[in-house]
């Protein structure tokens, strides 16, 4: 079986670190092109990857083709390789907002294909991947594309009406995390820690956080409560939070999102 990526940019490049180094992939089975060669001989010298002079190269010799390019770059890089592509090979596709109709007219409704949306959680084996086959896919081959992003993290099936609320929440809301510490980070400069201690304790104690409402399966809000003592000092923080807004404004982001990923499709 041979896996051939297209496109070998932070996100491809995470998920084959990924999937070289779960032990369950050899690497001679990883082949890629990109159009910055200097990223495919990288990957070549860190991993194994087998480096392919064209995008037509990896379709042709790919049983599993992964499409790695961004959504607007799809149209250039799908009409000389449709050719290559026919219900023997299974595709999966990266890009966020194009539905199955949009790949149909390039490859016809009889090619098994897969949407996943993963995020650069990847890069440390943390992603939250959402994974929603066609019509045309087996269930093996289905089970084949969740083995490999597990390699890098959490799978998740989702249907395709809600794959762009999990574009959302799944993948773009990494941005907002990131704004929160590097906010709480500031913070912690302003009331005299260094940049770098405040960046670590703001890092642990989101990391803390998270983890704790996923193990613990509590409602946020029960968790808040259990830190917000009557009159203390945590209530006065959220306080402010919820005056300014704070939830709206995720609730707002998380829908701009929404909207701009249809629009691509």
């Amino acid at each position: 079986m041979v896996y051939g990526f297209i496109g070998l940019g932070n996100m491809a490049g995470a998920i084959l670190r990924g999937m070289a180094g779960s032990g369950n992939f050899s690497c001679d089975t990883l082949c890629g092109f990109n159009r910055s060669p200097e990223k495919t001989q990288n990957l070549a010298q860190e991993i194994g990857l087998v480096p392919c002079e064209s995008a037509k190269e990896v379709a042709e010799k790919a049983d599993v083709l992964v499409l790695g390019v961004k959504p607007q770059m799809l149209p250039e890089v799908l009409e000389p390789i449709k050719g290559a592509i026919h219900p023997d090979k299974l595709v999966v596709t990266i890009a966020a907002g194009k539905g199955f109709s949009f790949y149909a007219s390039y490859f016809g409704e009889n090619v098994p294909l897969v949407r996943v949306m993963p995020n650069i959680c990847a890069q440390v084996l943390c992603s939250a991947s959402a994974v929603c086959p066609n019509a045309a896919c087996r269930p093996e081959q289905v089970e084949l594309v969740r083995a490999m992003f597990r390699s890098v993290g959490e799978v998740y099936d989702i249907p395709e009406a809600q794959f762009s609320a999990f574009s959302a929440l799944g993948g773009a809301s990494g941005a907002f995390v990131q704004m929160y510490i590097d906010a709480l980070s500031s913070a912690g400069v302003k009331a005299g820690l260094s940049r770098a201690l405040a960046q670590k304790i703001a890092c642990q104690a989101t990391l803390g956080a998270a983890k704790l409402c996923q193990e613990t399966g509590e409602h946020p809000m029960a968790l808040v409560d259990k830190v917000t003592s009557p009159g203390g000092t945590t209530i006065e923080g959220v306080h402010v939070l919820k005056k300014q807004g704070f939830e709206s404004a995720v609730i707002e982001a998380v829908n701009a999102i929404i909207e701009k990923d249809r629009r691509l499709g």
